[in-house]
């Protein structure tokens, strides 16, 4: 977790996106990913519930017209605003807006990026700050920013998150309970790896256990260049999966056009082909959904391996939605990361301690109170469970009446064929 804000420098929740003025990048992952083909499908990303935690969001931007798109407004940093008006361009809102636009773009507007599941349910979590220091950490029962963003996110019902924000860690157990409370509860968790090795200290969230953790890479192929070491590629050992995140148009307001790339861009497309395999195969878990993003990375069936930086290789929309997730086994394949934190043991925990709340909350609840005119007894005074009991007692034995009648009938044959 995030220490306190003592230091300040090691506060810094860092985009791993850099921008620069130049000419409009292109949407080449659009075409190259087959998503026009899957939309006209019908497979958009409906009904799934994505979460976006990052600093802020401009939602009244034109890419985001029609789009199922709710801001959360309570700042994950105390004192923050997360949500900003065309005046009050940041940063900040820049990084929070191309992200969230990856997701559920309309493909109008600056930079006419067109997300990768426009129908998807997102809602977003800011930090809510213009600088990039979170220089009061959480204010909501002591837990820090990202921590508070993500139980929102689970209590709210999110299927998978997405996270293009990298923190210092500092080996706080409170870092293992949210990743385990998450994955207990099925969410599956898409996280962006740091841009340069000079950000190594970045390692919360995407180096924790269970967490899909993704790199960039460009319209060549290549892995993502060092954003801050010349002539160096940029990859690490507990990478999951790449995907496009480099030359990419932004949806940045500000005069002039602006190219971003970074594993900032790879992260919410990676969680977009999960949202939309999820669509198509609703009953698969969490565990299936990233079981089924390792094994079918690339265009071609192929044998489960890793490559160094490059993970299990390649996000495929295509692919992922060829197979069905649910012939896969309902575990997180993730566990083995170099951190081997939070453990297998701790998100069982979390799994136990989460199917004990409802009967714990169902034992201390406050009793129902029944408005006077409501008919809750008999005129003779009788409690009204007395006569449901009575009545559903005497649907039981006219049931067995009539099953006895039709056993003593010949069959009938069955119209309409077998059910």
């Amino acid at each position: 977790m995030v220490a306190a804000c003592a230091v300040a420098a090691a506060l810094v929740a860092v985009p791993a996106v850099t921008a620069h003025a130049a000419d409009a990048g292109s949407n080449w992952w659009y075409k190259s990913f087959g998503v026009a083909e899957a939309q006209s499908q019908g497979w958009t990303g409906a009904g799934v519930k994505v979460a976006v935690i990052d600093n802020q969001i401009n939602p009244d931007l034109p890419v985001f017209e029609g789009a199922r798109l709710k801001v959360d407004d309570r700042a994950l940093c105390k004192g923050g605003t997360v949500r900003v008006a065309d005046s009050d361009q940041s940063d900040a809102a820049s990084h929070g807006s191309d992200v969230t636009a990856l997701l559920i773009g309309n493909g109008e507007g600056k930079g006419q990026v067109r997300g990768i599941a426009p129908r998807a349910e997102v809602t977003f979590y800011g930090e809510g700050i213009g600088s990039g220091v979170c220089d009061s950490g959480g204010d909501f029962d002591g837990r820090d920013p990202l921590i508070e963003g993500i139980h929102r996110a689970v209590a709210s019902g999110a299927q998978i998150i997405s996270i293009s924000l990298g923190w210092g860690d500092y080996a706080t157990p409170a870092d293992d309970e949210a990743i385990a409370e998450a994955l207990a509860a099925g969410v599956v968790i898409v996280a962006a790896t740091p841009n340069s090795v000079k950000d190594a200290e970045q390692l919360w969230p995407w180096s924790f256990n269970g967490v899909v953790a993704v790199n960039a890479m460009d319209q060549s192929g290549r892995i993502q260049q060092d954003q801050r070491v010349s002539g160096k590629q940029i990859g690490w050992k507990d990478t999951t999966v790449v995907a496009p995140g480099v030359g990419f148009a932004s949806v940045d307001w500000r005069s002039g056009t602006w190219v971003i790339s970074g594993a900032s861009l790879a992260t919410p497309l990676t969680a977009g082909i999960l949202a939309v395999t999820a669509q198509k195969y609703p009953k698969a878990t969490g565990g299936q959904l990233i079981q089924s993003l390792i094994r079918n990375t690339g265009l071609k069936d192929h044998e489960l391996s890793r490559n160094g930086g490059w993970g299990y290789g390649v996000v495929s929309l295509r692919h992922m939605l060829r197979v069905d997730p649910m012939t896969y086994a309902d575990a997180n394949p993730l566990m083995d990361k170099s951190k081997a934190r939070p453990t297998a043991g701790q998100v069982t925990a979390a799994e136990v301690a989460a199917s004990a709340a409802p009967a714990a909350t169902a034992t201390s609840s406050p009793t129902r109170v029944i408005p006077s005119d409501a008919a809750s007894s008999t005129a003779a005074g009788l409690p009204m469970g007395w006569i449901i009991g009575a009545v559903v007692l005497a649907l039981i034995a006219a049931a067995a009446i009539v099953i006895v009648i039709v056993m003593n009938r010949k069959k009938s044959k069955s119209v309409g064929g077998a059910k």
